[in-house]
């Protein structure tokens, strides 16, 4: 199906006399050296067992923080007059070669108006200030991306989906977008593994493109000049409740299995309204705020075989064995804030950061109540421009907070690990060397300090980050 629209999109573009552009790039994040200090390897061990390393080095892609292995990709851009056009965008990674993120044919028959079909992003109104600063720094503590301030029309969530998109601007600094994503026939609910196909098999879900709009993603924007961008939206979801594990395995000189850091996510995915304000009003400065409201759900006849995506039952037990008929969910609210800051008088200085927080969500039932932890993440990354290289520094800490039921007591309380919380902390230096406009190369170090989250003791981690990013 895929190959076809490509073919056809072609032939029409070149049908139309288009203009055909062709770019590509090479990018991979690795960690060329990586030192876990095992606290471990003091505490006493069984009769027979190995002694534990206090030491632990190991290298590769995929490893604490490094994202993704090498990666190339190939861009094809058809455009005729601005009023047709397509986008595919080939890649080629470790695990194979596919079409991925791009595979978009769009129509603007008036200057007012444009359709957008097929699997894209649409970044025009996502938050300014993500994680793409810190990439390559191997992310020490958890951050956020743009879609935490506010979040990009996006058409799929993983393999082969696809979507339809309006966008409007009736009158001049006026936008006005909607989209329906994963659709079919890319999305198969029998073999893909997204949320939304993974509920579609269910027949009081949506099941069907004639239902899709429960996904629906709609939004407006207004830019006031020389103040900022003013955006709200509303987001549509199935509502998905996961508890998914998140972690770091190596095996040492023994070949024992070995983490890093292990934890258990809980989250509530649901519909929900998001506003945010990009301020600009002033040189140099950039304060971009949202929020996210989600929607309470209430799954009246479901039980959790049909609500819950679990992969593990170490951790949160407490939270699944509780969930009865009837209960209402209520997803945890969002507030974001980033800032860019340059001073006009200081050009090679630039200093960004962010904050993130999550806190009063809930599930409340006849019998019980329980209230999720609030969380806090913070990031600063101030940077110097040398002009052979730009220097960047950043630091980065994670509180979460511990989870209670309506009497007060700690969920989980008694049993191996309690959700009591904890933080974590990070820094690191990268150096940066930016080349032919929008290629760079950038190494440093990081350090991950020891911490206890939930009662896991996380360990230590020195490393030594490489990211390298090339255009042509």
């Amino acid at each position: 199906m895929k190959k076809i629209g490509v073919v056809l999109l072609i032939a029409l573009a070149g049908t139309l006399y288009a203009e055909v552009t062709i770019g590509g790039g090479i990018d991979m994040e690795i960690i060329p050296f990586q030192l876990i200090v095992n606290d471990d390897a003091h505490e006493p061990r069984r009769p027979g067992a190995p002694e534990q390393e206090e030491l632990i080095m190991g290298a590769g892609a995929g490893r604490y923080g490094s994202g993704q292995g090498p990666r190339a990709r190939l861009d094809v851009r058809a455009s005729y007059e601005d009023v047709i056009g397509m986008r595919v965008r080939i890649q080629a990674r470790t695990d194979g070669v596919g079409i991925e993120d791009y595979l978009q044919a769009w129509w603007q028959p008036v200057n007012w108006l444009r359709v957008d079909a097929g699997r894209f992003f649409d970044d025009r109104l996502r938050g300014k200030i993500n994680d793409l600063d810190e990439r390559g720094n191997a992310n020490t503590v958890r951050i956020y991306d743009g879609d935490a301030i506010f979040t990009r029309f996006r058409t799929h969530r993983t393999n082969g989906q696809a979507g339809f998109m309006l966008s409007v601007t009736p009158i001049e600094n006026l936008y006005i977008g909607a989209l329906l994503y994963d659709l079919s026939p890319f999305t198969a609910s029998s073999s893909s593994l997204t949320a939304a196909a993974l509920f579609d098999a269910h027949p009081d879900y949506v099941a069907d493109n004639a239902n899709a709009y429960h996904r629906i993603q709609a939004a407006l924007a207004y830019n006031l000049e020389n103040i900022g961008l003013f955006r709200v939206q509303y987001l549509g979801a199935k509502p998905l409740v996961e508890i998914t594990r998140i972690s770091d395995e190596i095996r040492d000189d023994n070949e024992q299995l070995f983490y890093s850091y292990m934890f258990d996510t809980f989250s509530i995915t649901a519909p929900r309204i998001e506003a945010a304000f990009a301020f600009t009003g002033l040189s140099g400065l950039t304060i971009d705020i949202g929020g996210k409201v989600s929607l309470p759900f209430k799954n009246w006849d479901r039980g959790p075989e049909n609500v819950f995506e679990k992969e593990d039952e170490a951790l949160l037990d407490a939270i699944y064995k509780t969930y009865k008929t009837g209960y209402i969910w209520q997803a945890p609210y969002q507030a974001s804030l980033g800032l860019r800051f340059t001073p006009n008088d200081l050009p090679a200085l630039e200093i960004a950061g962010r904050v993130d927080s999550k806190f009063l969500g809930y599930m409340k039932g006849v019998k019980d109540e329980i209230f999720f932890a609030p969380e806090v993440n913070f990031h600063v990354w101030p940077s110097w421009d040398f002009g052979f290289f730009r220097l960047i520094v950043n630091y980065g800490f994670e509180y979460i907070g511990a989870t209670y039921n309506k009497a007060e007591q700690l969920v989980g309380k008694g049993s191996p690990v309690a959700l009591n919380g904890g933080y974590r902390m990070g820094a690191g230096l990268s150096f940066q060397k930016t080349f032919f406009t929008n290629s760079l190369i950038k190494g440093g170090f990081a350090y991950k300090f020891a911490g206890t989250v939930n009662g896991v003791q996380e360990k230590a981690v020195f490393t030594i980050p490489l990211y390298v990013d090339i255009m042509f």
